[in-house]
């Protein structure tokens, strides 16, 4: 029961940072705690932090690809941070491919924030 206790702490810390207690409970099987409205914007629950509510199995589908283009572009990013580092330790640099590379990082972290920015346009209100 210290749980709920630590739970119901979170909640009104919520509301006393200014968050609306929705009429939506937590998602997650066997939760069942009320979801807040953040002023950001964002829905949380003071078990399991952000929620992404969905209408939709389209919905669902498209929060799903967003999700993984976004690890798979994590995972580029950490690859071509680790090239840059090994190029730029090596003996004989070539500074145009160390700049090519940090070129891909750049786009790799445009598509990111694509990425991210779809992702919040699309959030419910």
């Amino acid at each position: 029961m210290s749980e709920r206790k630590d739970y119901t702490r979170i909640m009104a810390e919520y509301l006393k940072a200014g968050a609306t207690m929705l009429s939506l409970t937590c998602p997650v099987e066997g939760c069942g705690l009320p979801l807040f409205k953040l002023r950001t914007g964002e829905i949380v629950c003071a078990a399991h932090g952000k929620v992404l509510l969905v209408r939709s199995d389209e919905e669902v589908k498209e929060i799903r690809e967003r999700i993984t283009m976004i690890s798979v572009l994590d995972r580029l990013e950490e690859k071509t941070l680790n090239i840059i580092r090994e190029q730029s330790e090596g003996e004989d640099v070539d500074p145009r491919e160390i700049i090519g590379w940090l070129e891909v990082l750049e786009r790799i972290r445009r598509l990111k924030e694509m990425s991210r920015e779809k992702q919040s346009q699309s959030k419910p209100s």
